[in-house]
């Protein structure tokens, strides 16, 4: 014969006969709200003591009577736990001899010492008996199949949301999380919406798993010393963090990417509860929280797996602990009949789910923003960035401070010079232009062509021969990243001194936009082009590569890249930095060995700089204004040093025997510095040194007139259409002396050589400037081989630009 529940639980539900006795019962067991009771209940399903499950059925009668179940709910728990209790303890006698043994209380004992438990062993009539669990459940402790369903038991480690309704913010928090304002103000430092958004963003797209991620990768291929340093130089109290990080076998991966999104499905939660989500931001957020786990781990184990070492990991690095049950709630979670994990089926949640198409758009419409797509690039440099160009408008007052000494101290940046002019000198149109007709000359097998008085030692060919190859692949990737994300890291240095005026910072920050998304198709490819120049010239550089925080982009599943919105810009769009045409930058770039490479159009420097540049011109050409510095320029033109040579020197090359007398003169006599220099000319002369007497001089005139141009505007003494108009002069001038960069090379080699003072540096400074010339003509390293790639100013026009993106508008584009 069966009995009803209410019958056979009346004995247990004797302790609980008023509402000070309900809370007396809800004290004792510590459970403030529902989120504690239902872990409770797991616990107490588990442990199966009597004491605990005798507790359970009084806790869930006073869940009830408080409201913050409904009675279907409460009818349901109640049913299992009488029959647990039932199955544990056949009999009345041996449940109260059990309590007895566990210290139940007198009180409470002698009570239940005088109940009726005649009905104990009686059939009970349940809607679901033990042997059918976890298979069947009451419909009232199923959770939701729909993915917000998923979304929800994912953190079901901090509390488990059955049927309750979701609409319904104020009854849900009331429930669950009535202190979920002061949590997330206190401990996640979370005030509003823009608070949370940033929070979760970065949750999704960098979170903690980022620098723990690139530490092991560092300390994997680090030498011992190294780590050693490393170690030594961490904060204090991080020894366990070290000890972690290096107990990993080699070659083996950190997982702990579920540490940040399980985190960030309950962040989604608690913002809705408190009140800075609405419902559909949530929605949003905690689906691509599951998204991305979905994507990640195959099972509910490897997902418990993932958080619970990523919990390991954080509590070495703070002295906040969470509940130290926690990884006991996780591993009831994956075995308890009750537990979301046992009711969901997680490899039968589809990604293509139309929730998570709608999430995803949504999620990314949310990271439509020219600045973050900056502050974005910028982050593989800094990865403070990402938080910066979340919430550029909340940036602390430290993080500004630090901004400003970098600028204005670090690079000697001043604050009076405008926004754009500052960071020109960061837009180098010439490098993406070089670094793209590079590959294309590989690609083809071009073979760099030397000055007949120039040659290239073995060593530099086998290197040429080597980089040949990988740079030929590279010419599917154009090379603009290479200098935009400089340009952005210093442009989000800008933005955090918020030193600069709004309009003009958004400005650049679409043009930069504009021109990432003009030059590649998408974040990922990018991505791609960005690690394969990287890869090519991280070999020649100091710097240090980025490719570790490459791939991690590249193959995180949560990186923002791979949701950052990507739009084609319009067929013409306006650079951050100023265009320059080839021929022009062919021009500029004629002083290459002598004063560096020239990869922009020129600056005007602000006043500091610009004064010791003044002075230095005073003090080695003595112009006082830009008129001195113009004549000195139509001087250069029109005679130059050249002229000495063709009317001292060029008349020996026609008389041999005149020459020698003239030297063995000079020879027997004391000669004073400048006789000296005359002296040695001649014997150049005689030895025909560097080809001296088989070349047009006209190069070494036309390098330092470049040089002194350059200058001049820099000082404002010219301004644009002067400097352009010389530098046309220059171009019509070499191209009627020279047919190509090795010829020209040639004839600067020789006059550097000849005009050069005497000193005791000559045959260092001789080598050094030949160095440069090599390294421009033949590429090695590939950073500084500009003449190998730049057209020379006399090609026809139609040869012109065959690989150009960097040096010309959007209409036109080598790939």
């Amino acid at each position: 014969m069966s009995v009803t529940l209410t019958d056979w639980l009346r004995p247990l539900l004797l302790t609980t006969a008023d509402d000070r006795e309900t809370g007396e019962i809800l004290a004792e067991t510590s459970l403030p709200q529902l989120a504690d009771a239902y872990a409770f209940l797991y616990r107490a399903w588990h442990q199966t003591s009597a004491s605990d499950l005798v507790s359970s059925v009084q806790v869930l009668a006073a869940m009830r009577h408080l409201h913050w179940i409904d009675s279907t709910e409460c009818q349901a728990w109640l049913e299992l736990f009488a029959q647990r209790l039932q199955q544990t303890y056949p009999k009345a006698e041996q449940l109260l001899a059990r309590l007895d043994e566990e210290d139940y209380g007198a009180a409470k004992l002698k009570r239940l010492a005088t109940a009726d438990f005649s009905n104990w062993q009686a059939k009970l009539a349940v809607e679901c008996t033990l042997d059918k669990l976890p298979s069947q459940l009451p419909k009232a402790l199923q959770v939701r199949k729909t993915p917000i369903g998923y979304a929800l038991a994912i953190r079901s480690s901090s509390f488990v949301v059955y049927q309750q309704p979701l609409d319904n913010k104020e009854v849900l928090r009331e429930k669950f999380w009535p202190d979920v304002q002061a949590t997330l103000n206190e401990y996640w430092q979370v005030h509003s919406g823009k608070d949370c958004r940033q929070l979760l963003y970065w949750m999704a797209g960098q979170g903690q798993r980022y620098a723990w991620q690139l530490d092991v990768a560092w300390l994997q291929q680090a030498e011992e010393s190294d780590r050693e340093v490393w170690r030594s130089e961490l904060p204090e109290g991080y020894e366990d963090y070290a000890d972690l990080l290096t107990q990993l076998e080699p070659g083996s991966q950190l997982d702990v990417a579920a540490w940040d999104w399980v985190r960030m499905a309950d962040l989604a939660l608690a913002g809705y509860l408190a009140g800075y989500l609405t419902q559909a931001e949530w929605r949003t957020f905690a689906l691509m929280a599951l998204w991305l786990l979905r994507s990640q781990y195959t099972s509910w184990q490897a997902l418990a797996e993932s958080y619970l070492l990523g919990y390991q990991l954080w509590q070495t690095q703070t002295d906040f602990t969470l509940s130290p049950e926690l990884e006991h709630t996780w591993e009831l979670l994956l075995v308890s009949p009750f537990s979301p994990f046992q009711q969901l089926d997680w490899q039968a949640l589809s990604l293509d789910h139309p929730d998570f198409r709608d999430a995803r758009a949504n999620f990314s419409a949310g990271l439509d923003d020219p600045f973050l797509l900056t502050a974005l690039v910028a982050s593989l440099r800094d990865d403070a960035s990402l938080l910066t160009g979340l919430a550029p408008d909340e940036l602390p007052d430290e993080r500004r401070d630090e901004a400003k000494d970098y600028l204005f101290a670090g690079l000697d940046i001043h604050p009076n010079e405008a926004l754009t002019s500052t960071l020109s000198r960061f837009w180098q149109p010439g490098r993406v232009h070089h670094y793209d007709q590079l590959a294309l000359n590989c690609r083809i097998n071009k073979a760099p062509r030397l000055a007949k008085n120039l040659a290239a030692i073995p060593e530099v060919w086998e290197i040429w021969r080597q980089q040949l190859p990988e740079l030929a692949e590279l010419v599917k990737h154009p090379a603009g990243i290479v200098m935009a994300e400089k340009y952005a890291f210093y442009l989000v240095k800008a933005e955090e001194t918020q030193h600069y005026p709004a309009a003009e910072r958004q400005q650049l920050t679409l043009a930069l936009k504009d021109y990432l998304s003009w030059h590649y198709s998408s974040a990922q490819e990018m991505l791609l082009a960005w690690q394969g120049w990287d890869i090519a010239l991280s070999k020649a550089e100091e710097e240090k590569p980025l490719l570790t925080e490459l791939d991690w982009h590249l193959k995180d599943p949560g990186s923002l890249f791979h949701f950052i919105p990507w739009k084609r810009p319009p067929v013409s769009f306006t650079e951050p930095g100023k265009p320059v045409s080839e021929a022009d930058l062919a021009t500029l770039n004629l002083v290459g060995p002598l004063t560096g490479i020239h990869w922009s159009w020129p600056e005007k420097l602000p006043a500091w700089p610009a004064q010791e540049l003044k002075n230095l011109l005073q003090d080695t050409h003595l112009f006082q204004t830009g008129e001195d510095l113009i004549d000195y320029l139509n001087h250069l033109y029109q005679a130059g040093d050249r002229q000495e040579y063709l009317i001292a020197f060029s008349p020996f090359t026609l008389n041999e025997a005149r020459l020698d007398a003239e030297i063995e003169t000079h020879a027997n006599e004391k000669r004073d510095e400048e006789q000296e220099v005359y002296y040695q000319r001649l014997l150049r002369v005689k030895h025909n040194s560097l080809g001296i007497n088989d070349v047009d001089l006209t190069a070494w005139d036309m390098v330092q007139l470049v040089d002194l141009a350059v200058a001049g505007y820099q000082l404002d003494w010219l301004d644009d259409a002067q400097l352009k108009g010389w530098l046309a002069k220059v171009r019509q001038l070499i191209i009627e002396e020279y047919y190509g960069w090795e010829d020209f090379a040639r004839a600067l080699l020789a006059g550097y050589n000849f005009f050069m003072n005497e000193s005791e540096q000559r045959a260092e400074l001789l080598e050094t400037f030949s160095q440069r010339l090599l390294s421009l003509l033949i590429a090695v390293p590939p950073q500084v081989g500009l003449w190998y790639t730049l057209a020379w100013p006399g090609e026809r026009a139609r040869e012109w630009n065959q690989a150009s993106t960097a040096l010309t508008t959007a209409k036109q584009r080598l790939h």
